[in-house]
């Protein structure tokens, strides 16, 4: 007596299971770009009146899957072991806080935003010092080391 173990109709079946397995492993990233992202630097703040504060920084990173970059900020100094637990600036619901692609990639042109919020709800408080820094991030939620940190104090 012979045992058949599966149909010719389960022969395809895991044919085409097979087939789609091996076309979803191809990808034209490279394993080590998804996991590592530069490191941005640059990062400039002014405090503008109106109790707003003026970002400039420039598009830097060039990897597949950079999406954009998070500002962090903070009332107290941000180590660089603090910047990976910080919850960066949201500004349209989702993160990164300046979305970009690496075709935004421009040394030369500098980016300035003027935000008005320490926080999705929490405006910045007039006379208090406020230290930023900025992080790449991908669109497989990599982030980057931090940038440089820069503070500004606002004004009213």
């Amino acid at each position: 007596m012979r045992l058949k173990f599966y149909t010719h109709k389960s022969k395809k079946v895991i044919l085409y299971t097979a087939f789609l397995f091996v076309i979803s492993c191809g990808t034209s990233i490279p394993f080590d770009e998804e996991l590592y992202l530069k490191r941005p630097t640059g990062l400039q703040v002014t405090a503008i009146s109106g109790r707003r504060m003026q970002v400039t920084y420039y598009i830097q990173n060039q990897e597949a899957t950079f999406d954009g970059y998070n500002l962090l900020i903070s009332r107290l100094s941000i180590g660089d072991g603090d910047a990976y637990s910080l919850e960066p600036l949201v500004i349209d619901g989702s993160v990164p806080t300046f979305k970009h692609s690496s075709n935004d990639y421009n040394v030369n042109v500098p980016r300035v935003v003027t935000i008005s919020r320490l926080t999705n709800v929490l405006p910045f408080e007039v006379g208090t010092a406020y230290f930023f820094r900025l992080q790449a991030h991908s669109r497989k939620g990599v982030r980057s080391e931090a940038s440089n940190e820069v503070s500004a104090v606002t004004i009213d």
